[in-house]
């Protein structure tokens, strides 16, 4: 072996302590966890639009979480904010992120704000798993709106609030009636997608009213002047979770005030759609007694 080969040995042994040594430092573990990786941005607006679901299932199976700060400055402020929300969240910058995914990338997945071409595209090039973070509504066209795809297959994430959806047409995406297939009285599919309703739970179809749900959903549906959808995000199940418009008012709440659902904002949040959220628990506060048990106890007992 030459001298200048053992140099550039000894070199390349130092530099990568050097470099293993600064990952340890800043509390990145090389092991074979699956970790979560969002940008500082996508992360405050997430907290700050009741959105943090994706970090708290991550914290929940005990996988390391990292928030990127894509302009390696932090503000102190922002940090804090970030800290007092997620305690156990480590802070890291864009270097230590290239490093660590050069061994680990089948374990990452990053949440990475829709308008970071740059680190989008080292994403796709090293095929690490992602989703675009959406924090501007007009980012994105009405079909990505619908499906919650981009032109590559990957999954966009809404990290907006809805509260304002009377007023922008953004907001919202006109259904074709006639390619609409109700599923249950909770469940409709739109062309090849799935769409789940958000804030309530009707019965199965093999439940005592689960099929009268059904029949309530298609009447409505053929009904109706005008079907829109607001969307937010996708669940456990690849369906995407929705709130069904007809002719203006929210379906939610006639499936409420007809005693074919239950609500279930109290308990999974309002999914970015505050005001919806709030008239669905009102209205459900006069619902007495429904003519079927809760939908999930029925699940439980019967799978």
């Amino acid at each position: 072996m030459t001298k200048n080969i053992k140099t550039v040995i000894i070199i390349f042994l130092i530099f990568s302590i050097f470099f293993i040594t600064i990952i340890k430092n800043k509390n990145i573990h090389l092991n074979n966890s699956k970790n979560l990786f969002i940008d500082s941005n996508s992360l405050l607006s997430l907290i700050e639009n009741n959105k943090v679901s994706i970090v708290y299932d991550y914290l929940k199976y005990r996988d390391k979480v990292y928030c990127i700060n894509i302009n390696d400055k932090q503000n102190k402020e922002d940090k804090n904010f970030i800290k007092n929300r997620f305690p156990s969240i480590k802070f890291i910058n864009k270097f230590q992120f290239y490093f660590y995914s050069k061994f680990f990338k089948e374990k990452i997945m990053f949440y990475i704000n829709y308008c970071d071409k740059k680190l989008i595209e080292y994403l796709k090039k090293k095929n690490i798993k992602y989703c675009k973070v959406v924090l501007n509504i007009n980012e994105i066209t009405a079909k990505e709106y619908l499906n919650l795809r981009d032109k590559d297959n990957a999954r966009i994430f809404l990290s907006i609030t809805n509260k304002d959806y009377y007023d922008s047409y953004k907001y919202s995406v006109v259904l074709n009636k006639k390619y609409i297939t109700v599923l249950d009285g909770d469940t409709i599919k739109y062309k090849n997608q799935r769409y789940r309703f958000i804030g309530l739970d009707a019965p199965e179809l093999k439940q005592n009213y689960g099929e009268q749900a059904k029949n309530f959903v298609i009447n409505s549906i053929n009904n109706a002047s005008k079907v829109s959808i607001l969307i937010s995000s996708y669940d456990l199940y690849d369906r995407i979770l929705c709130h069904i418009i007809i002719d203006g008012e929210p379906f939610a709440y006639s499936m409420i005030k007809e005693k074919y659902a239950k609500e279930t904002i109290i308990k999974y949040g309002d999914s970015g759609f505050p005001i919806i959220a709030s008239n669905i628990v009102y209205l459900s506060k006069f619902q007495g007694r429904r003519p079927f048990i809760d939908p999930a106890v029925f699940r439980r007992t019967n799978n």
